[in-house]
């Protein structure tokens, strides 16, 4: 039996009708309006625990024992007074920045690396491992410096 009032319903009625076209109101024409951005980790768990135990083991190793005299024993014997004879090429001045730019470098991995690990997606593990090997290259070059200076000071 028909009915003698049609609705104005687009969806009912003939099956084979598309609904309408939908609105052009994406983000692209209110920038104003945009989705706030949600950022998703990916975390491996194991990642995460070794990052976390081999930032505690360095931070143990800087602080808790001898480890930073044996490493770094060499600057007591630095000579900086003018009484020194002079290095060639002036190398004996670039001793302290290439200690102390280690250890900022080994600081700065250690303590910013992860989070930009967490931020790109990469693995974390890797960043006080790095610390750790700006740590010993300093402290190497800084000793070679030194042998190489103290030729010429006394």
């Amino acid at each position: 039996m028909a009915s003698p009032h049609q609705t104005d319903d687009p969806h009912r009625g003939d099956p084979t009708d598309s609904p309408p076209a939908p609105d052009k109101t994406d983000e692209s024409d209110h920038p104003d309006q945009q989705r706030p951005r949600i950022i998703r980790l990916r975390v491996a768990p194991w990642d995460l625990i070794c990052t976390i135990s081999l930032l505690i083991l360095l931070i143990v190793l800087a602080t808790a024992t001898s480890w930073p005299a044996k490493l770094f024993g060499f600057l007591a014997d630095v000579c900086t007074e003018d009484t020194c004879g002079q290095v060639p090429f002036g190398l004996d001045f670039y001793i302290y920045p290439v200690v102390w730019g280690g250890v900022g470098a080994a600081i700065t991995a250690a303590g910013i690396g992860p989070f930009v690990s967490l931020l790109k997606g990469w693995y974390m593990s890797f960043w006080p491992v790095l610390a750790m090997a700006a740590i010993m290259v300093s402290s190497l070059t800084g000793t070679m410096i030194t042998i190489f200076s103290a030729r010429y000071w006394y």
